[in-house]
């Protein structure tokens, strides 16, 4: 069995698009690495000068922000990737400016109102959701980020749309949090109000979405200074909207542990809950770097029909995940108490919430880059339903755990929605497509 899969190995090493999946990936990694330990400093000033109480709230509200840009999205930047995979390899930038353009153009009006609903609104969401009013000033800062947050992924899906995988990995995973923790580290310097992440987080999206706005428009400009005028806005829309709603599943059904776990439980818990996520989303930078290099490509191969060439580049993708992501794995799981330290005493009471959430991550990697597959071949709406039979699911298991079980009941129900969405999803492009997304050496 070693010899034929060390066989199969070296073979994919003669493979160029093998090598493309080694090379972007692996510097995608590092950038994303780079982000996670940024994101860990983030956490880190707030837990040791804040305490774990304004982590949860600092939490509850970017969880609600999350949620209001999911919808100012609009699913637009899903579309942007498959549009601008397209027209960057055909060369049409004409095409390319008229989508950035048009998609500006409703994404900007849409982000404005939903940041005057969130601000007006902050009172009745700490109030009435929560149960907690002291939650309104943390709503009302984090409020003014929400355009921010949506051009954020905007900007982010264009770069991957043109193959700049190191650009797309520092504006998803490092820029913002750069900025705000050096933003909060020299506030904290002069002042420990509680208030003061909420302000430096939103300074930091405001800095990155005007940076990488100006580099955008001078990249595309720099090709072609007319744009063309062959995609309605309505058109635009029509294909987005499965796509938002797709990805609003996904991630609102993430949030939705946390948010439950705020309803029911104390800061503290989300606190702890906050970093289990962080720490845990370690196990899946590779496949994250590797999706975030793949989807153009599966666009690209979709889209010229190339069944056979899918099918191998998503075996060679698998392979790639699987041996990477195991020794993160087994480090995370071994090291689990070391690491929860790291943020604070307190922190180690997740420690067998992190094991059963590192089970749901398994569940995440082994299946491979499903969602991708699915958004970048057509299949949007079939993976919209998917997630919304496991979001059901997950719902109800919330609603049964965490009043029972507090953290690690928002851990189990988080388990569970991940094992569902994965596996069902590899099981349907199995049937689909006749593609194998996981890769098993046993």
């Amino acid at each position: 069995m070693l010899k034929k899969l060390a066989s199969s190995i070296k073979k994919d090493f003669k493979e160029e698009s093998f090598l493309e999946i080694i090379s972007g990936s692996a510097a995608t990694f590092l950038i994303r690495l780079l982000g996670l330990i940024v994101g860990y400093a983030f956490t880190f000033l707030i837990s040791r000068y804040y305490g774990s109480q304004v982590l949860g709230a600092h939490t509850l509200s970017v969880t609600v922000l999350m949620m209001f840009s999911v919808i100012g999205r609009m699913g637009m930047d899903t579309h942007l990737v498959k549009n601008f995979a397209k027209d960057h390899a055909d060369g049409r930038w004409d095409k390319i400016l008229e989508v950035y353009k048009k998609t500006t153009m409703v994404i900007i009006p849409v982000g404005l109102i939903l940041s005057v609903i969130l601000y007006f609104s902050s009172g009745l969401i700490a109030q009435y959701i929560f149960n907690k009013p002291f939650l309104e000033p943390y709503f009302k800062i984090i409020s003014f980020a929400v355009l921010p947050m949506v051009m954020r992924f905007i900007n982010s899906e264009c770069y991957r749309g043109f193959r700049r995988n190191k650009e797309y990995a520092y504006s998803q995973n490092v820029g913002y949090l750069l900025y705000a923790s050096v933003i909060l580290g020299i506030f904290s310097i002069f002042d420990r109000n509680a208030l003061l992440p909420n302000i430096a987080f939103a300074a930091s999206l405001f800095l990155l979405t005007f940076s990488s706005s100006f580099l955008i428009l001078k990249e595309i400009k720099s090709h072609s200074k007319i744009s063309a005028d062959s995609l309605p806005v309505a058109d635009m829309i029509r294909h987005s909207l499965p796509m938002m709603l797709a990805t609003s599943l996904l991630l609102i059904s993430g949030w939705l542990n946390t948010i439950m776990l705020g309803i029911w439980s104390t800061e503290t818990d989300v606190g702890i809950y906050s970093v289990i996520l962080k720490i845990s989303t370690l196990s899946t930078f590779v496949l994250m770097s590797i999706n975030s290099i793949a989807a153009p490509r599966f666009a690209q191969l979709h889209a010229k029909g190339n069944k056979e060439g899918l099918n191998i580049y998503v075996g060679q993708i698998s392979k790639v995940i699987f041996f990477s992501s195991i020794p993160i794995f087994l480090f995370i799981i071994i090291f689990r108490d070391w690491l929860l330290d790291l943020f604070g005493e307190e922190f180690v009471i997740g420690s067998q919430a992190l094991l059963i959430t590192m089970i749901g991550q398994f569940f995440n990697v082994f299946a491979g880059s499903v969602g991708a597959i699915l958004n970048m071949t057509g299949h949007q709406v079939a993976f919209r339903n998917i997630l919304g039979i496991s979001t059901i699911i997950n719902i109800i298991a919330c609603v049964i755990f965490i009043p029972l079980y507090g953290l690690m009941g928002s851990a189990i129900a988080g388990m569970i929605f991940m094992g569902c969405w994965n596996l069902i999803s590899m099981v349907y492009i199995k049937m689909k497509f006749n593609i194998k997304t996981y890769f098993w050496p046993f």
